[in-house]
């Protein structure tokens, strides 16, 4: 897949958010958001910060921002979310439910990425908001962050998970 400079430089602020997120003992997963082009925003994931299950990177941004993307959904701008690790079931839900045509990410997430989902499987509510999903994009990168993140934690989750992404050939 080739991807637009403004690609690249959108996901490289995501990656600057992944790594702040790593650095305060949260999985390093960052996020973008992005409509008409412009840079509205950019998240972290804060699991263990706000010490709740909803605070990842994407839902975070969505929520922010819910209210924008509707109205710019409605004027039929294009809404993108850029996400360093695939988007968990969670996160891809959201994103369907705010009907955000275009998801890319970085790194495949082996343990609870959902992208390659076959939509065909779901109701035509939700095949109708299918987002076009890019992934690869600065992979390489995002999944060094999730193997050295993963590394650090000694627990047999933590150390399955960590099995999963060597797995991951990039």
């Amino acid at each position: 897949m080739v991807f637009l400079q403004e690609d690249i430089e959108i996901m490289s602020l995501a990656l600057n958010e992944a790594k702040e997120a790593g650095k305060q003992g949260n999985f390093p997963i960052g996020a973008a958001l992005v409509i008409g082009g412009d840079l509205i925003d950019v998240g972290r994931n804060l699991l263990y910060v706000n010490g709740d299950w909803y605070s990842h990177a994407e839902n975070r941004l969505m929520e922010k921002y819910s209210k924008l993307i509707l109205k710019e959904t409605k004027k039929g701008s294009l809404i993108e979310l850029f996400s360093t690790v695939e988007p968990c079931f969670m996160c891809f839900g959201t994103s369907l439910l705010h009907r955000i045509p275009r998801v890319v990410f970085g790194c495949p997430d082996p343990y609870g990425g959902v992208a390659s989902l076959n939509k065909e499987n779901f109701p035509i509510f939700y095949r109708d908001r299918w987002p076009k999903i890019e992934k690869g994009l600065l992979a390489k990168e995002s999944h060094t962050l999730m193997i050295n993140f993963l590394k650090e934690k000694d627990t047999p989750e933590f150390r399955e998970i960590l099995e999963e992404y060597k797995k991951i050939k990039i």
